[in-house]
């Protein structure tokens, strides 16, 4: 899956999957935290906005159930006021329903089923008022419907503090809901009051209840004025210490007596002091009492209002700092994770740098140091191993040990290209040595066929001696490729120029069918005397091989045209050429001659090209092969015109290249070739071309032991003998008549050597055609 990723990707990667992780994982609990915030200060707002309705509802509850029981108990002088506080109550629970709405929209979740309870106690409200009104309702029921109304509240603030988002809030909800409920249970104790005036009627609700929720409210407030802080414990400490409570605390304590003696009454009739304690005074007034009552609730409502204010306000603030601290968080995480990649960014940069920095030094070890080492090794020059090894310093991870490796690596190589070198060298070195002492054997073998040729008047034998003298020139010629091959110059060498013409008869005259080669219309150019033995071994490689990859009976032509940057010397064939990828690979070799080994001639064994490409390379001379017009192959040699003698540089010479008449055919009688004769030949045409040598220049001179004028050659080797014919002795003589003094003989151009060769090979095959076919016709 990351196989083709850099290295600069995947370190990005792994710093990146783990910040956008990070990131999307911060973010989205900050997010989580923001929103939660934010609903919960929205229903902090809410619950702000609702605390006028909710207060409304518990004023408007609590005086209609006491103006409730009040109807139930006798008093119908309450029915008037019974109505309005009916009307208020029904305005108050609208009021609340419509403020619930609003806290359902922000969180629904919470309110649970509280506003289908408000809709179902205002469906039961409208009965319960009808059996009121026709009395068939008891106090008692009256007073458990009216305080389930407002047990309504209470929960919603249970919900509230289980929802609250600190523990210091719901602390204060808390203490809300206590203030409430006791603010609820001196209400209760004032609607139960009213039941305890009249002596002479049997209260409906116990005096316990009664008695139950003074003690309650009591308690509670005493503590709650201990407990609170600031100016909430101060309102309360002033409400118990005020007239009002002071007179509402004596006059509940007048009731309570009545209850008490009332349940006492209940339980027994006849009891004096039971009587009277329910006959005694009370220490106000129905209205006194009442408003006593309503200044002491008042006190206790503006309280829990108060106080309820400032825990919603608390929750409001509350909330919007948790919003504020999520959405740094969220802030906060989203810098780390950008810090983060940031520095995995930085990181990924430097190593990649590194990274860069050695591949660029390693490269420079590879394409340029080690091959100039190379090259200095084969030129021969002395290499110290530790200079040549760089120091790759990148410190001690792991860029560093890959660094050292790669040092280690380069400086193995160069020791063993070193030790390679000195090898190649000791066996170059053996190399040269049997090549020179091959090439000594073989211009000693020539000297001996030289001589031999010299003393030598037979036909037959001349013939075989020229073979011998060819085979040795070959030899000759292997020993140069070889000595050419081992970075050697062979020994002929030449200081003044040479025609051109010259050097391209010389390089044909090294080939063993040279009497299919045809030469056109030569300039009149010469060839520097350094370059001669290099361009003769070229052109002897190049026509060896033309003969020798085409059909015997067919010419091989050779010509030369001065051209704008030299002479151009083209070789073609007429064989079956050569296929476009093998040219190809032998023109690229032609131009870029490998350095020699194994590896260079394993693929191909056509040695001689690749002494071709040798030469041409260290003389400058371009060598092309491409398809010639008869199908076959066309090798074009430039000689460049830094190669030419300026002076030399003309016309034209006359062409050597027509069908030559023999001058001289032997006759019959002496043409007795032998077949090993012919086998020799055969053998010498199929030899590679690439192992052939040329001769060097032909003269011409007399056989020192016989008639026979004798072609020289520059190197002292003869040609084909031109033999004369003697005096006839005189009749009566008895003594041999002596042989004329034997003058110098006319100078013979090179196609005359030529010629002459071709008329006696000529003469040697006629010659065998008459001898053997008598024998045929005698078997």
């Amino acid at each position: 899956m990351f196989r083709g990723l850099g290295v600069r990707t995947r370190i990005l990667a792994i710093a990146l999957i783990p910040s956008l992780t990070l990131l999307v994982v911060g973010v989205g609990a900050a997010g989580y935290l923001v929103t939660e915030a934010n609903t919960a200060e929205d229903w902090a707002a809410e619950h702000q906005q609702a605390i006028p309705s909710t207060r409304e509802l518990l004023e408007a509850a609590q005086h209609e159930r006491h103006l409730t029981l009040a109807l139930l108990s006798g008093d119908s002088a309450v029915a008037p006021a019974l109505s309005g506080a009916r009307l208020r109550l029904d305005v108050a629970l609208r009021g609340l329903v419509d403020a619930y709405e609003g806290i359902r929209d922000v969180d629904e979740a919470r309110l649970r089923d509280d506003v289908a309870e408000f809709t179902a106690l205002m469906e039961t409200l409208t009965a319960v008022r009808s059996g009121i009104d026709a009395t068939a309702l008891s106090p008692a029921d009256a007073y458990l419907f009216y305080n389930r109304m407002l047990d309504v509240i209470p929960a919603g603030t249970e919900v509230a503090e289980r929802t609250a988002p600190d523990a210091a809030i719901a602390v204060r909800i808390a203490t809300g809901l206590r203030l409430f409920k006791a603010s609820e249970a001196m209400a209760r104790s004032t609607a139960l009051g009213a039941l305890y005036l009249d002596t002479d009627a049997t209260p409906a609700i116990p005096g316990e209840e009664y008695i139950r929720q003074i003690g309650f409210y009591h308690t509670e407030i005493a503590a709650l004025g201990l407990e609170l802080d600031g100016a909430e414990g101060q309102h309360l400490q002033a409400l118990t210490v005020s007239t009002a409570w002071k007179q509402l605390t004596s006059m509940e304590s007048a009731i309570a007596a009545r209850a008490t003696a009332s349940l006492a009454t209940t339980s027994n009739t006849s009891a004096p002091s039971v009587r009277s304690e329910i006959a005694a005074p009370l220490p106000l007034s129905t209205p006194e009492w009442l408003s006593a009552a309503a200044e002491v609730n008042r006190g206790l409502t503006d309280a829990w209002t108060a106080h309820n204010r400032a825990s919603q306000k608390l929750a409001e603030d509350t909330a919007a700092a948790a919003a504020r601290k999520s959405a740094l968080l969220g802030g906060g995480v989203l810098v780390v994770s950008i810090l983060a990649f940031l520095v995995a960014v930085a990181i990924a940069n430097r190593i990649i740098r590194r990274l860069k920095r050695l591949r660029r030094q390693t490269l420079a070890l590879a394409d340029e140091r080690l091959p100039d080492m190379m090259r200095r090794l084969r030129e021969g020059d002395s290499i110290d191993p530790a200079a040549e090894s760089p120091a790759l310093d990148y410190g001690r991870d792991e860029i560093g040990q890959v660094a050292r490796a790669f040092q280690h690596a380069h400086s193995a190589a160069v020791a063993a290209a070193v030790a390679e070198a000195h090898t190649r060298e000791g066996v170059k070195t053996v190399f040269l040595n049997i090549a020179h002492r091959s090439q000594v054997v073989a211009h000693r073998q020539l000297e001996i066929l030289d001589e031999a040729e010299r003393q030598q008047e037979d036909p037959i034998l001349l013939d075989t001696l020229f073979r011998l003298d060819h085979l040795a020139t070959r030899e000759r010629r292997n020993a140069e490729n070889l000595i050419i091959l081992g970075g050697g110059k062979p020994g002929r060498q030449w200081r003044n120029p040479v025609p051109l013409v010259d050097v391209i008869r010389s390089a044909i005259g090294e080939t063993l069918d040279y009497a299919r080669v045809r030469v056109a219309r030569l300039p009149e150019a010469h060839v520097v005397g350094t370059v001669v033995a290099d361009l003769i071994h070229v052109l002897a490689e190049l026509v060896d091989n033309a003969t020798s990859f085409s059909p015997p009976q067919s010419r091989v032509e050779v010509t030369a045209n001065v051209v704008g940057r030299g002479v151009a010397i083209e070789i073609g064939d007429r064989g079956m050429g050569l296929a476009p990828a093998d040219r190809d690979a032998m023109n690229a070799m032609l131009s870029n001659p490998p350095d020699f080994g194994v590896a260079a001639l394993s693929a191909d064994s056509r040695m001689g090209l690749f002494v071709v490409a040798r030469l041409a390379a260290r003389q400058g001379i371009s060598v092309r092969l491409s398809e010639s017009d008869y199908g076959g192959t066309l090798a074009v040699v430039l000689v460049p015109t830094a190669l030419l003698a300026d002076e030399f540089l003309g016309a034209p010479t006359p062409s050597a290249g027509a069908d030559p008449q023999p001058a001289h055919v032997l006759p019959p009688a002496a043409a007795t070739a032998t077949e090993p004769a012919k086998s020799a030949q055969a053998n010498a045409s199929s030899e590679n071309s690439a192992t052939i040598q040329p001769p060097a220049l032909p003269q011409k001179g007399p056989h020192p032991n016989s008639g026979a004028s004798i072609e020289r050659m520059a190197d002292g080797r003869p040609a084909l003998p031109r033999r004369t014919r003697q005096r006839p002795l005189p009749r009566h003589a008895t003594q041999p008549v002596q042989k004329p003094a034997t003058t110098a003989p006319t100078p013979r151009s090179a196609e005359h050597a030529r010629d002459l060769m071709s008329a006696i090979e000529t003469g040697t095959r006629r010659g065998r055609r008459s001898t053997v076919v008598p024998d045929e016709q005698e078997g």
